[in-house]
């Protein structure tokens, strides 16, 4: 068994019962610990190829799987493995919180899903507390999830992700409900996740965060995979990605006028302009 290895899809094809083609031959490794974003216009086949990664949705063709790797439980091929296994090694964060939640209390919807995995009683208990802390929902275990805010919510849902420590967690638009803030927050908790060795994969329309936070972006177009590689290198991509109509982050594009191809954040870009002044001040 490779253990670098987090999930595998090959071959993958996806048709809809009212015929329309959400992928067509997907094949893609994702390794253990990278940050990897899913991006594209809508339609594009994003959120069809994440609901595949725990066989929510499984490939209509013949020859396509996925396969995600544990570190005790083997090879789980999602054709054959009952999705409630994949609990405790690949959680999948829906976009819409009110798709996932159902409980009426915060502190009993992380719960839930930890007595599923077997963590009860005082253990239990310290991963809620310090769950909600991580994503800013500290002194809430009592609330009604339905009377908190969209954004809360989201939040809530993320957290009961990552409360039950998967190896591998898709979140599909985590900033969904948030302001620049609390987005930027919500990825930082996400990078820390990622850090201590997990895989995180998140689809997103927010190319900014996307080029600070992601180490590897898979740009989808038409359920094929368009480009894939570091986001340097597929941001850089521009006759490429202007078939999806993903609008490239601002200090990109500032970059690609000035001469500064494939910037990702603005303190780049003061380096580079501060550095193009000293050499033209120093050439004079």
């Amino acid at each position: 068994m490779d253990s670098a290895l987090a999930v595998e899809v090959h071959n993958v094809t996806h048709v809809y019962p009212d015929g329309t083609r959400a992928l067509h031959r997907v094949s893609l490794t994702i390794n253990r610990g990278e940050f990897l974003a899913l991006i594209g216009q809508n339609g594009s086949g994003k959120t069809t190829l994440a609901k595949h990664l725990n066989g929510m949705l499984k490939p209509t063709n013949r020859d396509g799987a996925v396969r995600v790797w544990t570190t005790d439980k083997g090879v789980l091929d999602t054709r054959t493995t009952p999705l409630h296994r994949f609990a405790a090694h690949l959680m999948y964060v829906f976009q819409n919180p009110d798709r996932q939640i159902f409980n009426d209390g915060v502190a009993a919807e992380l719960g839930y899903g930890l007595d599923n995995i077997g963590v009860i009683g005082v253990e239990a208990a310290r991963r809620i507390d310090e769950t909600l802390d991580q994503v800013g929902l500290r002194g809430l275990q009592q609330h009604n999830p339905f009377r908190m805010s969209r954004g809360q919510r989201q939040r809530l849902s993320i957290a009961a992700a990552i409360a039950m420590r998967p190896a591998v967690l898709v979140v599909d638009e985590p900033t969904t409900g948030q302001d620049r803030a609390e987005g930027r927050h919500i990825l930082e908790v996400l990078r820390r996740y990622n850090a201590r060795g997990n895989t995180v994969i998140i689809i997103s329309h927010d190319m900014a965060l996307v080029a600070q936070f992601a180490t590897r972006v898979v740009a989808m177009y038409e359920g094929e995979v368009l480009a894939d590689g570091d986001p340097r290198s597929v941001f850089g991509s521009v006759e490429t990605l202007r078939l999806t109509n993903i609008t490239l982050p601002q200090v990109t594009l500032f970059g690609l006028e000035v001469g500064f191809p494939s910037l990702l954040t603005v303190s780049e870009a003061v380096e580079r302009v501060v550095a193009e002044v000293g050499i033209r001040s120093g050439g004079e």
